[in-house]
């Protein structure tokens, strides 16, 4: 297996260069770190072009790692030239390179009664990485990201999704273009918004439904208060006046999974 130990390899520094958003979107390229999401990327179907390895990392666990991912190209780095290639610390052994995949409306396919969360301009990586980690655990079909402000194949998405980005089909697009498709697939819209009146536990959501959350200081915009079948919000009952919309976007999906299986 080849090894580096310069941080000056062609590789290496095209690593580095992906970790900015201009370049891996003129590459259409990502770098993925760490064990558990390179595996769950490999399971969607996309197979790493090139991987550098820990080269202290031996045994059972690699072998288990190499016979699941299938990548072009592997190689191992020295510790230095490892450490510089990680966008974190602490990353478990693993950096992959890997084709961008689509995030387009037209790619997304969904089952007959679906399940979905929209997030209108959401900025902050750590909450919508932990909204794919419920949508995940909650079996929702898609995410989509709604005039997006943050780019969804951020490390810091991908690190706080815990590899679930790959695992969960999800879009970008616009508002307009999210409603239209959303019109075309026949689902209900039901949008949490902090001035509404009724809760969610008064719909119907063991139908097809598309929940919209908005971000934690101004909510959803005006586009969807104007376009959505419902406006609910999550009862609160201390003195808080508003919870994190990945918390509160658990609560839903949730309240969703609840009413289907009580059906």
């Amino acid at each position: 297996m080849e090894h580096i130990s310069s941080a000056s390899n062609n590789l290496i520094k095209h690593i580095i260069r992906l970790e900015k958003k201009r370049e891996r979107f003129a590459q259409k390229q990502i770098v993925v770190e760490g064990i558990r999401e390179i595996i769950k990327l490999s399971k969607s179907g996309i197979q790493p072009i090139a991987m550098v390895l820990n080269e202290h990392w031996q045994g059972e666990e690699l072998q288990n790692f190499t016979d699941q991912v299938a990548a072009q190209r592997v190689v191992t780095a020295s510790d230095d030239v490892f450490r510089k290639i990680c966008y974190r610390e602490g990353v478990a052994n693993a950096v992959a390179i890997c084709p961008m995949p689509s995030t387009s409306l037209e790619h997304l396919q969904v089952p007959g009664n679906p399940l979905i969360i929209i997030l209108e301009a959401l900025e902050k990586p750590g909450n919508i990485g932990a909204i794919f980690r419920s949508a995940d655990a909650a079996g929702a079909d898609a995410v989509i990201l709604a005039n997006p402000l943050t780019d969804a194949f951020n490390p810091n998405i991908i690190r706080a999704s815990l590899g679930t980005l790959f695992s969960v089909p999800f879009a970008e697009a616009d508002n307009e273009s999210v409603h239209a498709w959303l019109r075309k697939h026949s689902f209900q819209i039901i949008s949490t918004y902090l001035e509404a009146n009724q809760s969610p536990y008064g719909e119907n959501l063991d139908r097809p439904t598309a929940i919209v959350m908005g971000t934690e200081a101004t909510g959803i915009s005006d586009f969807w208060i104007n376009h959505s079948d419902a406006l609910v919000k999550i009862p609160m009952h201390g003195e808080a006046d508003s919870m994190n919309v990945s918390t509160s976007a658990a609560v839903m999906l949730y309240e969703a999974v609840r009413q289907r299986l009580d059906s």
